[in-house]
């Protein structure tokens, strides 16, 4: 928490309301220092303490993010308390939630963008669980957009929780909740664990692909419980001009997904190395390896180095500018005169000679500055 300090002295809070929650409520503020905009979620702890939320499950959603570092993540920035508040300062996107979007588009998805979104939301599940981590409320509202980059949010659900461990919360959103998660309500007591993710990762796919339908939603609101415990899937027709009956690459996988036996649905690995999604990958420009990364396996991705040198050179970029800002201030002091000054940045030198990753476009870049600046002598 941010001891001595208020989310005021960080954040200049402005009168936008992002989101609104039972009892916490998400603002847009700027960034004092970077002038750039953020989400801050405020907590009204006394309506958290009368709906029966204990502390220790309000500060756990800032635990997992503090765990958490990916591009399909929020990422999280600082947090605050005070005697009323618990305010936590995230990443802002500007594209809203993934539902939202879709709607906008009256759930028209073309097959390629339909496997880069569900590759981006399998990439975030993937390295949660990695983290043993398990969300519990995957669903197209609690996935934000940022330009097109889908980033995970919401972590009011979710909870630190082992592979081979299960839990008996009932928690979660029952049309994107997983068989064994509706059978606590009957007393099972086998409880539940990460495959309720890819679960429900398999109904926004579901979605996605037959035109925003629900596979277990009746009407507007009404559960469909016998096909939901049975698994039972009904595509309709198909937004990619299939026909009716006809198995698609992108419905096979949502039927695995989709699936109620436990020992046949597939986990977040075997779902990312499904071929459907390893060709979004590729006609997306990335590096097939990048699917598998914080999933436990050790080869040095290309994708993902060349991503921690964007990275570092915004960093660099960021020095030289308030380098520049410091140096300007100085000179506003001095006589009028002109001087040229120069301030190179250069990338990493492993982006310099690279040419094989598309997203870069231009491998070698110098970035050359120029400002005119006055002086008195």
């Amino acid at each position: 928490m941010g001891l001595g300090q208020s989310v005021e002295d960080l954040y200049f809070p402005q009168k936008v309301k992002l989101g609104q929650g039972g009892f916490g409520t998400v603002w847009r503020a700027i960034d004092r220092k970077t002038n750039r905009f953020v989400a801050v979620k405020q907590i009204d702890k006394l309506k958290a303490y009368w709906q029966g939320a204990k502390r220790s499950e309000l500060l756990m959603e800032i635990d997992i993010l503090r765990a958490c570092n990916h591009l399909n993540v929020t990422k999280l920035y600082n947090c605050f308390e005070d005697s009323a508040t618990i305010s936590i300062a995230m990443e802002y996107c500007d594209g809203g939630d993934l539902d939202d979007k879709l709607k906008e588009r009256g759930w028209k998805v073309p097959e390629e963008q339909a496997a880069r979104w569900m590759h981006q939301i399998c990439s975030a599940i993937g390295h949660l669980h990695a983290r043993n981590i398990c969300h519990r409320d995957i669903k197209p509202g609690n996935f934000m957009l940022a330009m097109d980059v889908l980033k995970l949010s919401d972590f009011g659900f979710a909870t630190f929780l082992k592979k081979e461990e299960t839990s008996m919360e009932d928690v979660g959103t029952p049309a994107f909740m997983a068989p064994e998660q509706h059978l606590l309500k009957k007393g099972s007591r086998s409880g539940y664990g990460h495959p309720v993710d890819v679960w429900a990762a398999g109904c926004t796919l579901h979605m996605l692909i037959s035109g925003g339908r629900h596979p277990f939603v009746k009407g507007k609101s009404t559960l469909d419980m016998p096909n939901l415990l049975e698994g039972n899937l009904d595509f309709g027709l198909s937004m990619f001009g299939d026909l009716m009956g006809s198995e698609t690459p992108a419905r096979s996988l949502c039927r695995r997904m989709v699936c109620p036996d436990l020992k046949t649905r597939l986990t977040i690995e075997e779902t990312l190395t499904d071929p459907w999604l390893q060709a979004s990958v590729l006609d997306a420009g990335l590096q097939p390896s990048r699917v598998l990364q914080d999933l436990g396996g050790d080869p040095a991705e290309r994708y993902q180095q060349l991503e921690q040198q964007l990275l570092l050179a915004e960093k660099q970029l960021k020095e030289a500018e308030e380098r520049e800002l410091s140096l300007k201030s100085k000179l506003q002091k001095q006589e009028d005169s002109v001087v040229l000054i120069s301030i190179p940045i250069t990338l990493p030198e492993c982006m310099n000679r690279c040419t094989s990753c598309t997203s870069f476009g231009r491998g070698s870049e110098r970035l050359d500055r120029e400002r005119v600046m006055k002086y008195q002598k």
